[in-house]
């Protein structure tokens, strides 16, 4: 599996994830849809990563992380079993990217409020009120707590 060398170190930027995109032959495009996806390279094309630009910069950090897990860790289209498994694979690996491992051990804030809090800090004020930017830090802390139980190795 190939892991940037921020991965698990540090939050990355959304620079950060823009050159790991870049270093993995891809190009990062914005779509105005509601999801990211990415779009295979056509002849002398590099492939591309579409990143929906409606939404704030938790919403692209983590659309474009997600697709860097898909990069990361399989390879092309397939059957509806392996594609639940490849979403969720590419569901953790984006959120482990988004929350390292070494905050989670700095820190010991292995919680749903704490990651809720550092998505916070790190990308995106976040408001107090329930709302999409809220929901979203939720699911990623969720996945990330998530991870404890099934471990990615560590960058090197």
């Amino acid at each position: 599996m190939l892991l940037p060398p921020w991965f698990g170190r540090r939050y990355p930027s959304p620079e950060d994830l823009e050159d790991w995109a870049t270093e993995m032959g891809c190009t990062v495009g914005a779509t105005r849809f509601g999801k990211g996806g990415f779009i295979a390279a056509g002849q002398g094309e590099p492939p591309v990563i579409l990143v929906p630009d409606l939404n704030g910069p938790l919403a692209w950090s983590w659309a474009l992380a997600h697709e860097l897990g898909h990069l990361s860790q399989h390879e092309g289209p397939k059957g509806e079993l392996a594609w639940s498994r490849d979403e969720a694979q590419a569901n953790r690996w984006a959120a482990r990217a988004l929350i390292p491992e070494a905050a989670v051990r700095r820190h010991g804030n292995a919680s749903e409020d704490a990651f809720m809090a550092a998505l916070s800090r790190h990308y995106e004020d976040l408001p107090l009120h329930p709302c999409t930017e809220r929901r979203l830090a939720a699911r990623i802390a969720r996945i990330r707590l998530g991870c404890f139980e099934t471990q990615l190795p560590e960058a090197q």
